[in-house]
């Protein structure tokens, strides 16, 4: 899901060497396909899901957007999450969890009730016509948390919804709404729109019970705003929405919900995430656009709390401008025979406007440190989008310059780089994933695309890099404003050892739909 963004300012670049003696390749074990097909039939999410024949298109047995998680207390539990069957327009018709007590060897699925495919019902609060956005995060308790935006394609009505699954068990519970919404205007994916959300269980509270929930609430112009006043509104707000449970490991958690930063008037806030320093320092990252005074433009910041979330810093701490413009297709093809007229495929869904967070929970000489990264641009009107890294040693209060990571080649015929994802292992050795097109070839007929991980044995200062997956044809993934493979994709570790969730398109048949666009592969790097 995706608000509109305003691409503006421009951001000097520092570079990181690469391939520093005794940073060598990582062992990379050859990726797994822990997808499995559809269990949801045609037609599943009812009326609100909205299907509309010659505008939309359902892309069944597509998987996309991973997130991955690995337990802080038992590096045997690890689980995927992601959204099933993705739709052209939006949301997928579920979202599955692969869960693992095996270390990543097996995997058990299931779907909490965030949408009707999946179990929703007016009884349980899960009746939407689609969900995305998947997240999940472990409880140092054993407990697995897991979050969704829920919404319906054909009324206003959208929530984030969370559901636990208990240590020892292997079903879900039914929904918590943290924020339901709908508005006067009726307008689907309109005012009181809530958006991007993710999910943090603090790994310093051993005992479970604290769990936080970050997103943005798109408003325009006021949430009681009627239909023509939303038509010809010029002004917005998308502050920031947070919510945590403190009893998360009892039988009933309770949820409280409330608005804790709002950047003004035609600016907003985009992909929050909420890390957690040794000490316990709250960190929230996202990407912040602003269209008024003399501060407009489009910055990577953050806010802090020292109490758990009580209370947070007013103003935003500016890690970087940003100027990313997203990705293209280079040579452009109609992808869309479903959508009347069959427009031309020309965008690659990756605009820059995802950031990612990881703390160094490690005994090394960097423990406490964290890191951001997301994607800039720097001078190619064409895309060249390249994947940033800056680090904070006081708890987020002042951060590094940003030193470019990704090892695309400047002379590509496309070298842009996107999606990039950060961890830290139990070493301190600090990893960025990411894809690119360094492969791609001018005049083959497809887009050729890989998923890379770089590393930094030093704390940030020099990287090496290794290939994760692919190649693969990007043009086989659902083009859903754009081909998508996921906004964000999965990284944790185990230990010494990555792992890593990711997307990768099918190989063709030749004919349209493929039957099996997508398919979602874990492999682990060390």
């Amino acid at each position: 899901m995706r608000r509109l963004l305003f691409a503006l300012g421009a951001v000097a670049l520092a570079v990181a060497a690469a391939s520093p003696a005794g940073a060598g390749a990582l062992t990379v074990a050859a990726p797994n396909n822990i997808s499995i097909p559809t269990p949801f039939p045609p037609g599943c999410g009812g009326a609100t899901e909205g299907s509309s024949s010659g505008a939309n298109f359902n892309y069944t047995n597509a998987e996309t957007e991973p997130w991955m998680a690995v337990s802080p207390t038992n590096p045997n539990d690890v689980a995927g999450f992601w959204q099933q069957d993705r739709w052209s327009d939006g949301g997928s018709h579920g979202l599955v969890a692969g869960v693992s007590h095996t270390g990543g060897t097996s995997f058990a699925y299931s779907s909490p009730h965030f949408s009707n495919c999946a179990g929703g019902t007016a009884a349980n609060g899960g009746n939407f016509g689609r969900s995305s956005d998947p997240w999940v995060s472990w409880a140092p308790n054993g407990d697995l948390w897991s979050i969704s935006l829920s919404f319906d394609a054909t009324t206003a009505r959208n929530a984030v919804l969370a559901a636990r699954m208990r240590h020892g068990t292997s079903t879900w519970s039914e929904p918590f709404t943290l924020k339901f919404d709908e508005s006067r205007t009726g307008v689907p994916e309109g005012t009181n729109f809530n958006d991007k959300e993710s999910l943090t269980a603090d790994p310093t509270d051993p005992s479970g019970n604290l769990v936080y929930a970050v997103w943005d609430r798109f408003v325009s112009p006021s949430e009681n705003a009627t239909l023509p006043s939303f038509e010809h509104a010029h002004a917005f707000h998308q502050p920031v929405w947070f919510s945590r449970t403190t009893n998360g490991a009892g039988d009933n958690p309770t949820w409280e919900s409330r608005e804790i930063f709002d950047p003004g008037t035609k600016s907003g806030t985009i992909s929050n995430q909420i890390v957690v320093a040794p000490d316990g320092t709250l960190v929230d990252g996202f990407y912040l656009f602003r269209t008024q005074s003399s501060h407009a433009g489009n910055f990577v910041a953050v806010i802090r709390s020292t109490d758990k979330g009580v209370t947070w810093s007013k103003k935003a701490i500016t890690v970087a401008p940003d100027a990313a413009i997203g990705e293209t297709d280079p040579e452009p093809i109609h992808c869309r025979p479903f959508i009347t007229g069959n427009p031309p495929c020309t965008i690659v869904r990756s605009d820059g406007v995802i950031v990612d967070l990881a703390v160094d929970n490690s005994n090394g000489p960097h423990r406490g440190r964290m890191y951001i990264t997301w994607q800039d641009h720097q001078d190619n009107p064409n895309g060249d989008d390249l994947i940033m890294v800056s680090h904070s040693d006081d708890g987020g209060l002042t951060w590094s310059a940003p030193v470019k990571v990704n090892q695309t080649p400047s002379d590509a015929f496309t070298d842009q780089a996107f999606e990039p994802a950060v961890h830290v292992n139990s070493d301190g050795v600090v990893a960025v994933t990411y894809y690119d097109f360094r492969n791609d070839v001018s005049g083959d007929g497809v887009l050729t695309t890989d998923h890379w991980i770089v590393h930094s044995h030093d704390g940030g200062a020099t990287w090496s890099e290794d290939h994760l997956g692919g190649p693969f044809d990007m043009h086989q993934a659902p083009y859903a404003r754009g081909y998508f493979v996921g906004d964000y994709q999965g990284l944790d570790s185990q230990g010494s050892l990555f792992r890593a969730l990711f997307t990768l398109a099918s190989p063709s048949t030749g004919a349209f739909p493929n039957p099996n666009p997508t398919d979602e592969f874990t492999t682990t790097a060390g």
